[in-house]
């Protein structure tokens, strides 16, 4: 299976981004929030407009890729002591065959290269949802451990509970 990695620059992909987060959300998260919460969150975090906002914050985005077809996305911020991974989704048809695994390397390979400006970043980090216990499960045998519980209110009376999940960078 042929995997790249295209960085999100246009109205387009942002628009496939944000199509991408609908299905998810409503299809994956629907037993772990009410239909109101995942409908707000979308807004909030995964539309056009929200993406288009993170992305002029510093956020990067990036489609995979396999085999030329569209299988989910990533999104970091580089912060001054982590990458911050704040959105990793694959498609439902895409998971179980290794991805996440290859995302997390190709994001490791970036940031311990002794090129890169922003070697000196020592740490990946990520929140998950605590009643997400595939997501916990991939992150934790991609060598991630929880640090802490954090209660987050999100706004209109939501509340997201989520680990912090931290490990280092690999190669460094």
């Amino acid at each position: 299976m042929k995997l790249d990695l295209m960085p999100v620059v246009t109205e387009k992909q942002i628009v496939e981004i944000e199509e991408a987060a609908n299905y998810v959300w409503h299809n994956y998260y629907k037993e772990i929030y009410s239909k109101e919460q995942i409908e707000y969150m979308l807004k909030k975090f995964q539309s056009k407009k929200a993406v288009k906002k993170q992305m002029s914050e510093g956020y990067l985005y990036y489609m995979l890729m396999c085999d030329e077809n569209f299988a989910g996305y990533l999104c970091i911020q580089i912060q001054s002591d982590c990458i911050f991974i704040s959105r990793l989704y694959i498609k439902p048809e895409y998971r179980r065959q290794g991805l996440s695994k290859r995302l997390i390397a190709h994001v490791d390979s970036i940031f311990s290269s002794k090129e890169n400006e922003l070697n000196h970043i020592k740490k990946l980090k990520l929140n998950v949802e605590r009643k997400n216990i595939f997501a916990i499960n991939v992150y934790e045998h991609l060598g991630f451990k929880r640090v802490r519980s954090v209660d987050t209110d999100i706004g209109k009376g939501f509340i997201c509970k989520e680990f912090v999940m931290e490990r280092k960078v690999a190669g460094v």
